[in-house]
């Protein structure tokens, strides 16, 4: 990965791009629930305000050497909480009321605010707590203590413009200390109940720890109560920046004399190689440490080196790499230049792709790896198709002149939910990446005419015919890995299929591709031909096969990806649907289609759970032989009846499925039937029963207009 964010340092000074540098310890602050704490020139608390805007929230930061303690932002648990159950439930079944739609009165909820504060104890100390032990009150006094102390020598004097509300917030809070801070939020809790407050839940929340195993604690930023009177609020871009130009000054006034080094990985001679290297902190993904080095690991010591010295990087390209990821990191590059593949991979991942030299606006690669985050939207029909050309058209004219261009793919994921890990890791060309999407396209399409009646993408919305969608790369991880069962209503997952299979997919060529579409191909054949053959029964009964709202896009992404598949394999439709395993799965569809006449017209709409194609169908996938031999049998009185017909409403159609019958039949007879199937085999009976012919679509369509929406 260092080498990688390295190349993209150098791309972003190419294109001019002026990225922040910003101090290692000079943090993001956290995403969660946030409140700012204003305080006055005699260090009292005057407000409390909750941080609702997201951009505002993202834009905050914090020194932070160590974890929880830091400034002007750390956390803080509820102020109080009860041993005695009786107090607790009434805390409870207080606060129940006060989010009740009839609440207590000012007055009444004033006065039991007051008599559980008698009965309540300080969250913050734990009287338990052993002589070497830290407690809650210990770390604020931390963080008001030790580490105000650290920024006011740091800072220096800050008479700047941007620096005086920095300094002013460092010498107010200086004076505060954790008894201090937790006395005055008491206070200003209890003021706003006896004052009525529309917040009365969220500061009875601060209050109280009333319900749960362990309390849950909150952000809280320290900030000026009269920022007017500054020209920046304490919390603002400018004085950061400031603070964050003090702290990259403070090294180099250490530093003496420079030492002597040798050229590091990338021929520079700076310092600072055997400190840890910096982190950066993403909204959807954490920490992201750039490299973990441990002697402890024995792939360090092996070849006698570990540590810095396995690969010695300097601070200053540390510094850049750094720089660098928070660059393309950053929220709103979401979908151009990475994608959170949480959802897709089972744990936190984030997937980067992006130009190795970079445009002022990156093309939207990232999203054409991953697609929408939403697994239940269906608002992506030829969004697949279209992004593709969009980046086309990015990169249209690069191509052809430059020939070093290439596109940069990575993969991060925390699989135990703290250490990162490179999951993968690929470089290609543009000519090459934009070739793959387009065979990729091309392999989707590879499938015969199929229609599915799904509901709409809203509560509420009626059914509709939808032909299949184009999943995008990553997609297909989560159709792959649900293993569908009792007759394709459930599904349980499974970690089949990993990230590195769905873009081994896309971009691999040769027996690397053909091994990974193999692979890819079992897997689906084995998860998914459950729902398949519901989805397709249910697609001749023009009903909905109705499944869980997260799942129901599987039934419109599987018969391309299945197509797509056949594709890597070098099997295309125009071959495949001459075999006699897509024959198989047309006879046992049309099979059907007569049953359903005959369950119309002679058992009045008594329709069974299964037609009796589809009942044979995962017979027909193993040994087609047998299971045709069992058609012949079963489909006899249904054959008789069609053959004999003269009245009914659907006599025609009735006629032209026991004409279909015949020529399925006809063409079978010219072909030799496999005593075995292979997995292609497999595939091309599941879209040879799929599959429907305009006649076979009118027909059907023609019903679901008054099919029951809700069946399955």
């Amino acid at each position: 990965m260092l080498n990688e964010l390295y190349d993209l340092s150098r791309s972003l000074d190419r294109l001019g791009i002026d990225v922040i540098s910003w101090h290692r310890y000079l943090k993001e602050c956290p995403r969660g629930k946030t409140f700012f704490i204003d305080v006055d020139a005699a260090s009292k608390v005057t407000d409390v305000r909750e941080i609702s805007d997201p951009d505002r929230l993202a834009g905050l930061r914090k020194y932070e050497k160590a974890a929880g303690y830091s400034f002007p932002s750390f956390n803080i648990l509820p102020l109080w909480q009860f041993d005695d159950k009786a107090a607790r439930e009434s805390a409870v079944a207080l606060r129940k009321s006060l989010a009740s739609k009839s609440p207590l009165g000012t007055g009444d909820a004033s006065k039991a605010i007051a008599d559980l504060l008698t009965k309540a104890r300080s969250t913050w100390i734990d009287p338990q707590k052993k002589a070497s032990g830290r407690d809650a009150m210990d770390k604020v006094n931390g963080c008001l203590g030790g580490v105000v102390n650290d920024l006011i020598q740091l800072m220096g004097d800050l008479d700047n413009e941007a620096g005086k509300s920095l300094s002013a917030l460092l010498d107010r809070t200086k004076k505060l200390d954790g008894t201090a801070l937790h006395c005055q939020l008491s206070q200003w809790f209890t003021t706003q109940f006896e004052l009525g407050h529309a917040n009365s839940v969220t500061w009875f929340d601060l209050l109280f720890f009333s319900s749960g195993k362990t309390p849950k604690s909150v952000s809280i930023v320290f900030e000026l109560a009269e920022q007017s009177e500054f020209d920046f609020p304490a919390n603002h871009q400018r004085v950061y920046e400031v603070a964050n130009t003090r702290l990259l000054e403070e090294p180099q006034k250490k530093t003496k004399t420079p030492g002597k080094y040798g050229p590091d990985a990338y021929a520079e001679t700076d310092g600072g190689r055997d400190d840890s290297f910096p982190e950066i902190k993403m909204s959807r993904f954490g920490k992201i440490n750039l490299r973990a080095m441990s002697k402890e690991s024995l792939c360090q010591v092996r070849y006698g080196v570990a540590e810095s010295k396995s690969f010695p990087v300097g601070k200053s390209i540390r510094q850049e790499c750094k720089n660098s990821l928070e660059w393309i990191s950053r929220d709103e590059r979401k979908g151009l230049t990475w994608s959170d593949l949480s959802s897709a991979n089972g744990a936190s991942t984030v997937l980067f792709a992006y130009p190795s030299r970079l445009t002022e606006q990156p093309p939207q690669m990232a999203f054409l790896l991953s697609g929408d985050e939403d697994p239940s939207s269906l608002h992506n029909e030829g969004q697949f198709e279209a992004c593709s050309q969009t980046i086309a058209k990015s990169l249209s004219g690069r191509v052809a002149t430059e020939d070093l261009r290439d596109v940069v793919i990575f993969v991060l994921t925390k699989p135990d939910g703290f250490r990162t890990k490179v999951l993968f890791s690929n470089r290609c060309s543009e000519s090459h990446f934009l070739q793959s999407a387009r065979e990729w396209e091309m392999g989707c399409l590879n499938i015969p005419s199929i229609k599915s009646r799904q509901f709409g993408p809203e509560k509420g919305d009626k059914p509709s015919w939808r032909t299949p969608l184009t999943p995008f790369t990553t997609e297909i991880i989560g159709c792959l890995n649900s293993v569908w069962r009792r007759g394709g209503t459930e599904a349980a997952t499974c970690k089949t299929v990993r990230v590195a299979d769905a873009l081994s997919l896309l971009l691999d060529g040769g027996q690397q591709q053909y091994q990974t579409a193999s692979n890819l191909l079992e897997a689906l054949l084995k998860n998914t031909s459950g729902l398949l053959l519901a989805t397709g029964q249910a697609s001749i009964l023009g009903n909905v096969h109705a499944v869980a709202r997260n799942l129901q896009k599987h039934q419109l992404l599987l018969p391309r990806i299945l197509g797509l598949l056949l594709w890597k394999l070098g099997i295309k439709k125009g071959d495949y649907m001459k075999t006699p395993a897509f024959w198989v799965g047309r006879m046992l569809s049309v099979a059907d289609q007569l049953h359903l006449q005959y369950c119309r017209q002679v058992r009045k709409g008594e329709i069974p759970p299964q037609l009796v194609g589809n009942s044979l169908m995962s017979t027909a996938l193993s040994t087609p032989e047998h299971a045709l031999s069992v058609l012949a049998e079963r489909i006899k009185p249904y054959y008789a009846w069609a053959q004999t017909v003269q009245v009914g409403e659907k006599i025609a159609l009735t006629k032209y499925f026991l004409g279909q019958l015949g020529s399925v039949a006809t063409k079978l007879a010219e072909l030799e039937l496999p005593k075995r199937t292979n997995d292609a085999d497999r595939a091309a009976m599941l879209l040879g029963y799929l599959s429907r012919s305009e006649k076979d679509q009118s027909t059907t369509e023609d019903k679901g207009e008054s099919a029951n929406d809700d069946s399955n």
